[in-house]
């Protein structure tokens, strides 16, 4: 079996800021044009809408 990475994102309203600032800077480690690093996305209350954000572009990973 293949080990899968996922991000989980948790609630709470600062929190979704700070995910928002690590996930710009994972963009910024990636390659231009990289796919999504994480094939399973999680998260609940403000993570949750963080989640449905990045997985919704998916597949342009640093320009979401």
């Amino acid at each position: 079996m293949t080990p899968t990475t996922g991000l989980i994102l948790s609630g709470g309203g600062a929190r979704a800021a700070y995910q928002v600032g690590v996930l710009a800077g994972i963009a910024e480690l990636l390659p231009p044009g990289a796919n999504n690093p994480f094939p399973v996305i999680v998260g609940t209350s403000a993570g949750a809408i963080n989640a449905v954000a990045l997985a919704s572009g998916a597949s342009r990973f640093s320009e979401s």
